[in-house]
């Protein structure tokens, strides 16, 4: 028994200066002494210390870049670490592992997994530190694939974590505050991204002045530093403050050339090493062969040699070292100077963009106050209680003035949405002779105040049930169709779609908007698409913001095509691009689409409103009225609760932003007790920026406020349908 405790304590001494090696690169030696412990542990049967063992030997295969040793080194490690039940040990290697797998695109979810599991391991531990450092490794991972929801999750579990008087290790502080400096920046709180990069910096330049340690650990130092000015850079960037940026770009770089001249100084220390231990050993072999007499003469000039050998190959590493290194500056000159370059395009680009922002500012208010003039007049005159044969007048221009309000804000957010790369296009099924004749019918009061025909021709060759994105094609047509009507009086307007060719799956559509109205110039034909470019009509009640052509543009590049117009003053304009779209390969049911109602046996429905908003209360629960239904009303969402524990909704409307319990938050709670009753939001928010919240908390769709109220119905129709089925 002593005997075997003695030989612990050995393999102990043993791993301990195998540690010391490390990190002194000293990996040869490091190697020897784990191989003379492993085999003290493997005769003692110790799992614990094979663990520990193998892991060192993995680390050391890691360390040159020999990953595939690494990885089987490690396995091997944990399973003696799960036989020891060495929770701490396992924890540490699983961590190691995952970041391994980590870096090869095929072992990625490998690595994700074997991070959660390391995680989970510390937890059961309570070793805080073990639990922080995969949640930093899998947070950088999501940052650097563009992924901020997955990697605030897991910065927010980090924090929440540590607390206030928990102290992390100088390397996770550094990390830590790295990651969230990029992940403020990318929400576009700069100032949260600011205080963070600081802190990056402050605890970086700490590491990088401690005497205490070694080489590795100042590169690493260096490298975090320069990343933490990068994201400095461009939090100036974003901020359109292109002086201030060029400073950290250059601060970036000369961090990052002094991280990389320390790693290739680890390089010829390790070079270095190595070269003296192979030598070393062909001494004493070699020596070992020699006479006595001869042995001592043998080893000076051998020694005289090698140090010889040693400082010239020193030298001529130095030498192709400081090549590289001039090298390596002289292209971090040239990115620099590129980046200057592109900086000062930048500032050019960003005043070009001041001077549109303030004739947007100008523009739009102008827009903004004709309309509400209108609606405020006309709602005092209808107060005042003019004339019955006046009142259809006032409602009419009111409505106008209303829906032109809602185009204007609709136009704004959609460019907006655009230029920051938000639009997505989607895949659906739908009825192009339907959307199209959908469009015509509701531009049916401009038709008909400029006393216009629309004649509409769709190709015989095209089933017009089609696959992609009918909401991005409804917004190209009713800006063109729309602009088509609004500059031609007494006229026609023809829409077009010619099928340019069917390639298997596929249709090449050719879409024509043509109009026999006052046409453009020429001068004005190359910039009609620019935002805010406009096309005076003295006749017209409203010029517009110029936005509509635009957002069109970008719409149809979105589709990877273009748009080209043809017109002559006096004679009409015609606009033309081409699109492509799948066959639908079933006919689907596409009633939500076509407007066809959807029958279910009774329109006498219960619905509970909950909005805290009692203009919007009116609003809706009259709508609903006139189709016959009952409402009830819940002005926040716990009284909705009550409600719906209390009664029997047939569906819930449902508001997002409101005092005392918002709705997302109600339905997260009606979920618990009721998963069958159908919850729309109803809401003003843009639908991109609230569909997956809604849906994630179990709402079953959304509705966006002002809305249509054929497609309101549909909507509500829809969703009563299917739990009505289901029951």
């Amino acid at each position: 028994m002593a005997q075997s405790s003695l030989d612990r304590d050995s393999i102990q001494i043993h791993i301990e200066q195998a540690e010391v090696f490390l990190e002194e690169f000293k990996y040869q030696q490091a190697l020897e002494k784990v191989q003379i412990a492993l085999k003290s542990a493997t005769y003692n049967n110790d799992d614990r210390s094979r663990a520990k063992i193998r892991f060192l030997i993995g680390k050391i295969h890691e360390l040159n870049s020999q990953d595939s040793e690494a990885i089987t080194n490690y396995i091997t490690a944990i399973t003696y670490a799960s036989t020891s039940k060495s929770k701490e040990v396992q924890a540490k290697i699983t961590y190691n592992l995952g970041k391994i797998y980590l870096k090869n695109d095929n072992t990625v979810q490998n690595g994700i997994n074997r991070l959660e599991s390391s995680s989970r391991i510390a937890k059961e531990i309570k070793d805080t530190t073990k639990i922080i450092k995969p949640w930093l490794k899998l947070a950088e991972h999501y940052i650097d694939n563009r992924d901020y929801q997955t990697s605030d999750k897991y910065l927010t579990k980090v924090r929440a974590l540590i607390g206030s008087d928990f102290d992390l290790a100088p390397s996770e502080k550094i990390k830590l505050s790295n990651l969230l400096g990029k992940y403020f920046l990318r929400v576009r709180r700069y100032e949260r991204a600011d205080e963070h990069i600081d802190n990056a910096v402050s605890y970086a330049s700490s590491e990088i002045n401690n005497i205490e340690n070694n080489e590795l650990v100042i590169s690493n130092s260096y490298q975090e530093l320069a990343t933490a000015y990068y994201t400095k850079h461009r939090v100036y960037r974003a901020k359109k403050e292109f002086e201030k940026a060029i400073p950290y770009l250059e601060k970036h770089y000369n961090n990052l050339s002094k991280a990389e001249e320390i790693t290739r100084k680890i390089e010829l220390i390790k070079a270095e090493i190595e070269f003296d231990v192979n030598q070393m050993k062909d001494k004493v072999k070699k020596a070992d062969e020699k006479d006595a007499k001869n042995y001592s003469k043998e080893i000076k000039w051998q020694i005289i040699t090698i140090l010889g050998v040693v400082l010239i190959l020193i030298s001529l590493a130095f030498l192709i070292s400081s090549y590289k290194n001039n090298l390596q500056k002289k292209k971090l000159n040239n990115d620099l100077i590129e980046k200057n370059k592109e900086l000062v395009n930048a500032k050019e680009t960003a005043e070009q963009v001041s001077t549109l922002k303030s004739q947007f500012i100008s523009t739009v208010s102008h827009e903004l106050r004709t309309p509400l003039y209108g609606v405020i007049g006309l709602t005092s005159l209808l107060m005042e209680n003019p004339e019955e044969k006046k009142k259809n007048e006032y409602l009419e221009s009111l409505k106008f003035s209303g829906d032109y309000l809602l185009a204007l804000i609709n136009d704004v957010l959609q460019l907006s949405k655009i230029e920051t790369n938000e639009v997505k296009l989607e895949k659906v099924s739908f009825d192009l002779r339907s959307l199209i004749e959908g469009i015509v019918n509701s531009l049916h009061s401009k038709q008909k105040n400029n006393n216009n025909t629309v004649h509409i021709d769709i190709d015989r060759n095209i089933k017009t049930t089609l696959l992609g994105d009918s909401v991005r094609l409804s917004q190209i047509l009713i800006n063109l169709i729309g602009n088509a009507l609004k500059f031609t009086n007494n006229g026609n307007i023809w829409i077009k779609v010619k099928s340019q060719a069917s390639e298997g799956d596929n249709y090449n559509l050719r879409f024509i908007i043509k109009d026999d109205g006052i046409g453009i110039p020429k001068s004005k034909q190359a910039t009609i698409f620019e935002n805010f470019a406009q096309v005076k009509n003295e006749n017209q009640e409203y010029e517009g913001t110029g936005l509509g052509l635009a957002i069109v543009k970008k719409l149809i590049h979105l589709h990877k095509s273009e748009i080209f117009i043809d017109s002559e003053e006096g004679v009409g304009s015609e606009f033309t691009f081409d699109l492509v779209y799948e066959k639908a390969v079933k006919e689907q049911d596409i009633s939500s689409q076509t407007g066809e109602s959807i029958s279910i046996g009774t329109t006498n429905f219960n619905i509970l409103i909950v909005d805290d908003n009692k203009i919007n209360q009116i609003v809706t629960q009259n709508i609903l009225k006139k189709k016959g239904y009952t409402c009830d009303l819940a002005s926040n969402g716990m009284k909705a609760i009550e409600m719906v524990k209390t009664n029997a909704f047939d569906l819930v409307l449902m508001d997002i932003n409101m005092p005392e319990m918002n709705g997302l938050d109600a339905t997260t709670v009606i979920r618990t007790f009721n998963t069958h009753i159908p919850i729309i939001a109803l809401t003003a928010v843009e639908e991109g920026e609230i569909r997956d919240q809604a849906l994630s908390v179990g709402m079953n769709d959304v509705i966006i406020k002002p809305y249509d109220t054929q497609q309101f119905f549909q909507t509500i129709m829809k969703n009563i349908s299917k739990v009505k089925y289901i029951n």
